[in-house]
């Protein structure tokens, strides 16, 4: 999931939150952005009790070694399994963000945890592990967060807030078809998210479209009256029905050519070739 500052996805990953507790999966929050106490001041109790937070803020360098902080160094696709543990119910990992991570790791290292991530299991028999990440894409590089959405099935970017969110999905289907839609909708206060519409977004046209019949000198449409005369109308080399059959019969009489000489016109009887040795 991608924003920026004008427009924070923060609800709506909080919506998902609250969506995967509600069919029953194990959430697990890496937080490096905020405290454990402001994460969870939007939510109930039950939702608190039931989310595994791991604090990534309080002590990101590891300046008091008794403390547990989920450290830089501990962005691995092995440090994460080990502390999640084994799970016989489906596993969410809310990474937030990765953002506060890119800009203290490199790139190359952060897609290569993803990658493990998203294909591995805790243990085996384990159910799948399934990532929810926040990227605040105004303060990467166009490349870095190219590579990084690029690893993601679905890319949900944040492009307008106020009463209703409006948002561009990208999804990738498994037969490799990348699905483009628009959504708006609108989030409650216990994170319950109402779909407002939902559109397939197409190419437009950069310039509209021109009628061609306008400005015109003359009407190209004809009134009753000029379309019973044109279609009455005998059009030439036509002909009727009764003069095709008079030009068909054959006539019982022989017919003969007569030709007028030209004053110019050399009849000459012999054959001009008669001298010719041949």
């Amino acid at each position: 999931m991608t924003d920026t500052a004008l427009y924070s996805g923060r609800p709506l990953l909080n919506s998902f939150l609250v969506a995967d507790l509600q069919r029953s999966e194990c959430v697990h929050v890496v937080g490096f952005e905020v405290s454990q106490e402001e994460f969870f001041v939007s939510f109930t109790e039950e939702v608190k009790s039931r989310v595994t937070f791991h604090d990534g803020f309080s002590d990101p360098l590891h300046w008091n070694s008794e403390s547990g902080c989920f450290g830089r160094d501990d962005f691995t696709a092995d440090d994460i399994l080990d502390r999640i543990g084994h799970s016989n119910v489906p596993v969410t990992i809310v990474l937030d963000s990765l953002s506060w991570i890119l800009s203290r790791c490199s790139l190359t290292t952060v897609c290569h945890t993803l990658l493990h991530l998203s294909k591995s299991r805790i243990t085996p028999g384990s159910c799948d592990i399934r990532l929810l990440a926040l990227l605040h894409i105004d303060l990467h590089s166009p490349g870095v967060v190219s590579s990084v959405c690029s690893l993601a099935d679905t890319v949900i970017h944040v492009t307008e807030r106020g009463e209703r969110f409006r948002t561009t999905v990208r999804h990738r289907k498994k037969t490799g078809k990348i699905v483009i839609t628009g959504l708006e909708f609108s989030i409650n206060d216990s994170f319950g998210v109402e779909i407002l519409t939902g559109r397939e977004t197409k190419p437009q046209r950069t310039s509209e479209e021109v009628d061609p019949t306008m400005n015109l000198t003359f009407n190209l449409h004809l009134s009753d009256a000029e379309r019973q005369l044109k279609e009455s109308a005998a059009l030439p080399y036509v002909f009727s029905a009764k003069k095709k059959i008079s030009l068909l019969d054959a006539s019982s009489s022989s017919a003969k050519i007569f030709y007028d000489l030209e004053p110019g016109d050399n009849m000459d009887e012999e054959d001009p070739d008669d001298d010719l040795d041949v």
